[in-house]
């Protein structure tokens, strides 16, 4: 048995340009931290995976890429994953291995295929390099690595395989191209995001020509429930173009605020009702990722989430980034159905 990062683990660069996906579904997040006690037990001897760096990675380039580079594979493999489709994954169950403790996904076919996929579009990327391929695969997430070589023995793998939560199924339907960074003082990877890369093509739930973020709001749009559905099912909006009106100066709401409560009290004015602050003018989102030797700047989005979660957005090229739930509850009030 052998501490994982060890010297001809350990990369001598990075972080490096990975496609991954990220396993922090609610079901697979509750299974993987049913070992997390057990685990525990052995201090700084494991290195335990915290929900939102459980992964599993589809392929990795090892060497560095300047942003030009990794903006033309991330596109590559953008346009080659609408051949795939979102596939029905069953996680479990765990395998104390020889580094780390893994949990299996079945079933392997459809797995290997997206990661022999995404392999043939990168390395078709000139300047581009990926590791050879034998065609096998061993689709696995990790959920711990071991941190001391004495840490796996028979105590540890019988109490690890005592534990055993049900198996849990999940959907994958999206990945993450990544910079994927091994971090030796927490014991596991962590990663910058770079965009999303959808597997086929998705319609969306409900769309919408333009969004303005700022027009609805009000006590009524951001505490009431939603115009339909359950507040935790999720959309995936299309918007021509994000618009967000940006708030009130911190004088303009003071007045705003004087003015509501004198139109509480009297109706009466002797000049006259004073004029109300005007919002300021919607300026229109562009995403700025680094792109090539700018930025992306970008107008296309698609907004994704919940009543209950915050907005993901997404440019048309798969940059993203996270916003907040007041922008993801305007996106669902404005793409509302008619009728």
């Amino acid at each position: 048995m052998e501490s994982f990062f060890t010297e001809s683990r350990t990369w001598a660069g990075g972080p490096y340009l990975h496609f991954i996906v990220a396993l922090d579904h609610p079901e697979y997040v509750t299974f993987a931290e049913a070992h997390h006690n057990w685990l525990a037990g052995y201090g700084d001897g494991v290195g335990i995976v915290p929900a939102p760096w459980l992964h599993w990675t589809v392929e990795g380039i090892h060497r560095q890429l300047d942003e030009n580079e990794v903006e033309r594979t991330v596109r590559a493999v953008r346009e080659r994953a609408k051949e795939a489709k979102p596939v029905s994954v069953t996680m479990g169950p765990t395998w104390p291995g020889p580094s780390a403790v893994t949990t299996a996904m079945y079933p392997e076919e459809p797995l290997s295929a997206i990661s022999e996929l995404v392999r043939e579009a990168a390395s078709a990327v000139i300047g581009v390099e990926t590791g050879k391929s034998d065609g096998s695969h061993w689709p696995h997430s990790a959920i711990a690595y071991y941190r001391a070589p004495d840490v796996h023995d028979a105590v540890f793998n019988r109490g690890l395989r005592k534990i055993r939560p049900p198996r849990v199924d999940i959907t994958i339907s999206r990945l993450l191209a990544v910079y994927m960074h091994q971090d030796r003082d927490l014991g596991f990877y962590t990663w910058i995001p770079i965009a999303e890369v959808p597997l086929g093509v998705h319609a969306a739930d409900a769309r919408a020509s333009e969004v303005v973020v700022g027009e609805n709001r009000s006590l009524e749009t951001y505490n009431s429930g939603p115009p339909w559905g359950d507040p935790s099912v999720g959309y995936e909006v299309e918007v021509g173009r994000l618009a967000v009106q940006p708030p009130l100066a911190e004088d303009q709401v003071r007045q705003e605020a004087a003015i509501n409560n004198l139109l509480e009290d009297s109706t009466y004015f002797g000049g006259g009702e004073p004029a109300m602050p005007v919002w300021p003018d919607t300026v229109t989102v562009a995403c700025e990722r680094p792109s090539g030797t700018g930025v992306c700047g970008s107008t296309r989005f698609r907004v994704r989430g919940s009543w209950n979660r915050p907005a993901v957005v997404i440019c048309e090229h798969g940059h993203f980034w996270t916003d907040s739930v007041e922008v993801m509850r305007e996106v669902i009030v404005a793409a509302a159905p008619v009728g």
